[in-house]
Order: C-alpha cells, then sequence, then structure tokens
C-alpha cells in the first residue's frame, strides 16, 4: 500500500515532556528517541483501542504505516535521581511470609530496588523537551476505526510516560495522506511565511533517512488551529450517558 494515495489519520504530539524509549542497557538506564518510534506508536494506537498491555493485539496493526513530521529539534533533558525501600515493605513481606508458614528471615532478600537489591538504587533517564510531532497514521480499510479511537480514546494517551500528558489538541482529523507536506507550522520568528520540518519515514519498522522539506508558517497557535481544521476532516465525538 502507497500512503501517498490514502486517506490518514492525523494527531499532534507535543508537551512539555516526551520520552520514547529505544533499547535500554539496565534496569535504570533509559534514554528516549529523538522521535516516536513505530512501535511506542503501535503501543499508544492499541491503547486508544482499549486494549491491554497482555492483550492480543490485531494482526492489521502490524502493518500500520506511520510518518512522523518532526516540526522542531527536541532539546534532551537529563533525569537523575534515586530509588529507595519502601517504608515499611519488609515488614509486610515479613507478615505475609508467616501467614504462609515460611521464615519470616527471607522478607529481606525479597526486598530491593533497580539494580541494587536491598540498596539505594541510582536511576538515569532522558527525555525531550520542547519538542512536536505531527503523526500521519495510515491503514487500508482500518481509517474510520483509527480514526474512532483517537477522538475517543479508552484509555488516556501520554507521550510514552502516564506522567507526559499530550496538549490540546492531540487529535488533529482525518485526510488525504499529501496534507503531511500541507498543514502549516508555528512561525518561530515575525514575518516567516516558510518553514523548514523534517520528515521521518519508517519501512517495514526500520527507519529510513529522515528528509527536511518547506511547509507554509503562521504567526500563531490560533491562525494554525483554524487552517488544519479547513484542511482535516474532524468527526464529532458522541459522548454516551
Amino acid at each position: 500500500m502507497d500512503p501517498a494515495v490514502s486517506d490518514s489519520v492525523y494527531i499532534r504530539l507535543a508537551g512539555p515532556l516526551q520520552s520514547w524509549a529505544g533499547a535500554a542497557v539496565t534496569g535504570n538506564i533509559v534514554r528516549t528517541e529523538e522521535v516516536p518510534s513505530p512501535r511506542s506508536l503501535r503501543g499508544l494506537l492499541a491503547g486508544a483501542m482499549g486494549y491491554k498491555r497482555d492483550n492480543e493485539m490485531p494482526i492489521w496493526l502490524e502493518s500500520t504505516h506511520f510518518t512522523v513530521r518532526q516540526e522542531r529539534r527536541a532539546i534532551f533533558v537529563d533525569d537523575f535521581h534515586t530509588i529507595n525501600q519502601r517504608t515499611g515493605e519488609e515488614k509486610f513481606r515479613r507478615r505475609l511470609l508467616l501467614a504462609q508458614g515460611m521464615k519470616a528471615s527471607s522478607a529481606k532478600n525479597l526486598v530491593f530496588t533497580p539494580d541494587a537489591q536491598g540498596g539505594t538504587s541510582i536511576v538515569n533517564r532522558t527525555y525531550l523537551a520542547d519538542t512536536e510531532f505531527i503523526v500521519r497514521i495510515t491503514a487500508e480499510g482500518r481509517t474510520e476505526e483509527i480514526d474512532q479511537a483517537l477522538r475517543s480514546p479508552r484509555f488516556s494517551t501520554y507521550l510514552g510516560r502516564k506522567a507526559f500528558p499530550a496538549v490540546f489538541p492531540f487529535y488533529l482529523g482525518v485526510g488525504n495522506s499529501e496534507l503531511l507536506y500541507q498543514l502549516p507550522t508555528v512561525a518561530t520568528r515575525k514575518g516567516q511565511e516558510k518553514a523548514l520540518v523534517t520528515i521521518h519515514e519508517f519501512v517495514q519498522n526500520q527507519a529510513i533517512a529522515p528528509f527536511t522539506t518547506e511547509v507554509p508558517a503562521v504567526s500563531n497557535r490560533g491562525t494554525w488551529l483554524k487552517d488544519v481544521g479547513t484542511q482535516l476532516k474532524r468527526r464529532k465525538t458522541v459522548l454516551s450517558a
């Protein structure tokens, strides 16, 4: 399927912080990728459709095509913190072992923090700050189903971590796939009429070399909302009683 000739669903990923975790070295060293991966976006879509982590996902979700338009380059932010044992956890586990007829002395061995059993764990993570993505989602014969899920998610959507909600607007609407290269961006300087954005394509879940393209620039978010609203169809969400 060629996504350039199909209707697609568009969403916007923007917020103070985002975290699209890549491969982890250990449990307490987690780095974010610069852009959301197809795996992360499939998880976001599956959650919006109401699938839980342990549910079997629909087969068609694996072939869903995601294209990410990066509005501006992200700032990587380092987060350093420590994890200590929870107060009273050893006492609770001791009582639980006794109730099960086991030795209470084993409780201490069951209390641990990541990579530092029984001690303080030092955790390093990186996040993305002050960035914004427009994501085009294309799946032949599934446009209406995807649209319904993203405009009225079953589970709350978030930007890689539950603590990082997406700011308004998240759901943008449905339109031709070529609109990815026509939707405006918000200007970074006064009088700017054009701006460069970066397109990240994925073929069989593998990233190919990103490229930049020029799109219209508008002066403020209000104008941007109006322009996007005229180009994309937005179905109204009906709230059930």
